[in-house]
């Protein structure tokens, strides 16, 4: 677990990748950087070839571009993104030419007091800001999309598959590589969750909330996230990282 100071906020961040009980490998990957203050995870995809090798290239490519960066120095999340896309592509080809390759990614920067977020996938990110737990980013799925054409008057029954099958991702030749990005300002107080779809899969929205609640520390709130996903048949790889802020 890291422990570190931002201007006037303490930040202790932690974060585990865990294979389930159910998948031969995980294909999850992570980054934890104390020191540029970068934090991410990734999912490969799993119905294509070498989820892991997807989202290794991504977590690899994305730590060596902030390696690069001198301290208080913003990352370029744009560029980095795009430059991840061309070696995923490029790493599918020789892979599968066909079926190619890909991975989610979603990643935060902590610059000054703010929070910069980049995300395609439907990997994600969870706010606990006082009374008030919510998702940050925005799942690139054929159910969300959906959800965001339906009326609330609507009854529309949508299938389970629809809810894990991306509309956009990184690694696949034609797609476009349009990822989310926004930035807030970060409060004393604040905790967050970076998560993939194991997390989701096994826990209820109000349940992260309690146990972010009451977690003393970031290694408690993952430790219980992934023994939790386990006990309840570990379906996924589940993947997490708590940043406290205070």
């Amino acid at each position: 677990m890291s422990h570190i100071t931002k201007n006037t906020l303490s930040i202790q961040a932690y974060g585990q990748t865990d294979r389930g009980l159910i998948r031969d490998e995980n294909e999850d990957n992570l980054m934890v950087d104390e020191f540029k203050y970068v934090f991410a995870v990734a999912d490969g995809l799993g119905g294509l070839p070498e989820g892991s090798v997807a989202s290794a290239i991504a977590v690899t490519r994305l730590r060596e571009i902030a390696e690069k960066l001198t301290l208080n120095t913003a990352l370029p999340f744009n560029e980095a993104f795009l430059d991840i896309h061309t070696a995923v592509i490029e790493a599918g080809n020789k892979i599968d030419p066909e079926l190619g390759i890909a991975t989610t990614l979603t990643a935060l920067q902590i610059i000054d007091n703010e929070i910069v977020v980049c995300h395609i996938g439907d990997s994600g990110l969870f706010l606990l800001r006082g009374k008030e737990f919510r998702q940050l980013t925005k799942d690139h799925t054929m159910a969300q999309d959906i959800i965001d054409r339906m009326k609330t008057s609507q009854n529309v029954s949508i299938p389970d598959y629809y809810y894990h099958t991306l509309t956009g991702c990184i690694g696949q030749i034609g797609d476009d590589i349009t990822p989310d990005f926004f930035t807030f300002n970060i409060q004393a107080g604040d905790r967050l969750i970076l998560y993939t779809d194991g997390v989701t899969k096994t826990w209820k929205r109000q349940e992260l909330q309690a146990s972010a609640n009451i977690a003393l520390t970031p290694e408690e709130l993952v430790q219980q996230i992934i023994t939790v996903a386990n006990k309840r048949g570990g379906p996924d790889n589940t993947t997490a990282i708590a940043i406290f802020v205070n």
